[in-house]
């Protein structure tokens, strides 16, 4: 948490707990998985019928991480439970940006943190693993699923482009892509404005109001329950 903001009310890494409830758990508040289980915190604390806990990777100790567990028996690890349902700015994270999300990339043999895991020139994402004719990259993904934009995979993944902003007022405009019309919001000094560079829900790059500015394209925005803005999430310009 930011000494300087008020913001123990926030979630900064999407994972559906505020930062304060992380602290209190003695959880990451910048890390969606904590325990690197490929079980995102707030599923682990949040869903009772999983019986897993959110500090251990293996909470049963047979072997087999918490994320690649199938608590419900229906066919479906406890990691992808939730994924088809997640926005893309709740979409897991990908450190190493090959297009694989972390909590997938143990299922792959492949390393987290090492976007060519076996030095063979071409990245996690574009090899065929299993070779079944499809990339890593879209092993997991629901047809829904339009969070992979920087890989190529969904080129529409845009919320929509910035047409004006008004620092003094904080009247931010966007055009939709989806219905190309004009959404009219206020930008408060408590919105978070942050970049998506991983294009997966990034949560480490923090903008600014400075880059509102027309033409910016929008990944994603957030609104609280009182329709106040709360974060709005840029995709940075290549």
């Amino acid at each position: 948490m930011n000494p300087t903001r008020a913001d123990a009310g926030r979630d900064k890494d999407h994972d559906g707990l505020r930062n304060l409830t992380e602290y209190r758990l003695d959880l990451d508040p910048v890390d969606e998985d904590s325990d690197n289980d490929g079980a995102d915190d707030g599923d682990e604390v949040k869903d009772g019928s999983r019986s897993t806990d959110p500090h251990v990777r293996d909470t049963d100790n047979d072997g087999t991480r918490d994320g690649d567990e199938d608590a419900d028996g229906d066919g479906f690890d406890n990691e992808d439970e939730d994924d088809s349902l997640e926005t893309c700015l709740t979409d897991d994270d990908d450190r190493d940006e090959d297009g694989v999300d972390d909590e997938d990339e143990n299922e792959q043999h492949s390393g987290a943190r090492d976007s060519d895991s076996d030095d063979d020139g071409i990245e996690d994402g574009d090899e065929d693993g299993d070779h079944d004719g499809e990339q890593n990259e879209d092993e997991d993904d629901s047809v829904e699923d339009n969070c992979e934009a920087e890989h190529g995979e969904d080129d529409s993944d845009l919320m929509g482009t910035i047409i004006s902003f008004d620092a003094g007022t904080g009247a931010l405009v966007i055009n939709t892509l989806a219905s190309e019309a004009h959404l009219s919001l206020v930008v408060t000094e408590e919105t978070e404005i942050e970049f998506d560079t991983s294009g997966s829900g990034s949560n480490d790059e923090d903008g600014s109001a400075a880059d509102l500015v027309p033409g910016a394209e929008v990944a994603e925005i957030g609104m609280d329950d009182g329709a106040t803005l709360e974060e709005i999430e840029l995709v940075r310009a290549s």
